[in-house]
């Protein structure tokens, strides 16, 4: 499988394109998308998109991620191959965090223009010219080694995540089109919430399961389907009242010992 992710949309044709190459080369390629319409050149959206969705696909799936405001630069194009897994993407950090995770095996820097559909490569659409040829070629079983020289590391995006005493730093990693704001704050590490702070600024909340525990119009933190901490607003919006965005600080505090001593 050719699992791909990119933030082309769905009105213009870039995606049926890359699609269009991959089965140009390989017509029995099973592919799917991750999704369509990531957020145009949110690097943190797409390695979280990615990150959060990977260990659902099949062993030895090939993940094409386009998501690349450095095209046409010179930024490497890479392909990863990790315990389970191949990814093929920019190395601007998109593809550090998932395969990070799934423990990276070996990198290749696709430079080997012999593979190359077309020796005039498009500086703005390396999706179709470059990623998709890689992706399409390594489900026809070529080796890495074919692909060019190898690299001992990729660039990574910062978790950013950490923990001092009672308060748990961490970032916004990504907004569903609901308005849900995702952090990457392991919600198994949190207990007794006493104060959430977003870019300094206290955000009252209710600590809930799902949504139905809430009222309308009331802020509610939870854990999401990936087992993060997330902010929410039940059928509405908490991204446009917090006025967030990827990449904002939040911090958790939570009751402390001392605290609870005066409820006793």
């Amino acid at each position: 499988m050719i699992a791909v992710l990119t933030d082309f949309g769905v009105t213009d044709n870039y995606n049926g394109v890359v699609v269009a190459t991959i089965k140009k080369l390989n017509p029995y390629a099973n592919v799917e998308f991750i999704t369509p319409q990531s957020k145009n050149f949110n690097v943190i959206a797409a390695a979280y998109q990615l990150y959060t969705s990977f260990k659902y696909f099949p062993r030895k799936t090939i993940f094409t991620v386009v998501v690349d405001p450095g095209v046409g630069t010179s930024r490497k194009a890479i392909i990863v191959k990790t315990k389970n897994y191949y990814f093929v993407g920019p190395d601007n950090g998109v593809l550090s965090w998932a395969a990070n995770h799934d423990k990276i095996v070996e990198i290749r820097n696709f430079t080997n223009s012999n593979l190359y559909l077309s020796h005039s490569i498009s500086n703005t659409f390396h999706g179709r010219d470059i990623f998709a040829v890689a992706s399409a070629f390594l489900s026809l079983g070529l080796s890495m080694e074919i692909f060019g020289e190898k690299l001992t590391k990729i660039e990574k995006i910062p978790f950013q995540y950490s923990k001092e005493k009672n308060k748990h730093l961490g970032r916004v990693v990504f907004i569903d089109h609901f308005g849900n704001v995702a952090t990457n704050i392991p919600f198994s590490v949190v207990n007794h919430i006493s104060r959430v702070l977003i870019k300094d600024n206290e955000v009252k909340v209710k600590q809930v399961k799902s949504f139905g525990y809430a009222g309308r119009g009331e802020l509610l933190v939870y854990e999401n389907g990936y087992g993060f901490l997330e902010i929410g607003l039940r059928e509405d919006s908490a991204a446009n009242v917090l006025n967030v965005k990827e990449g904002d600080e939040i911090c958790i505090e939570e009751y402390t010992q001392e605290d609870f001593s005066h409820f006793i």
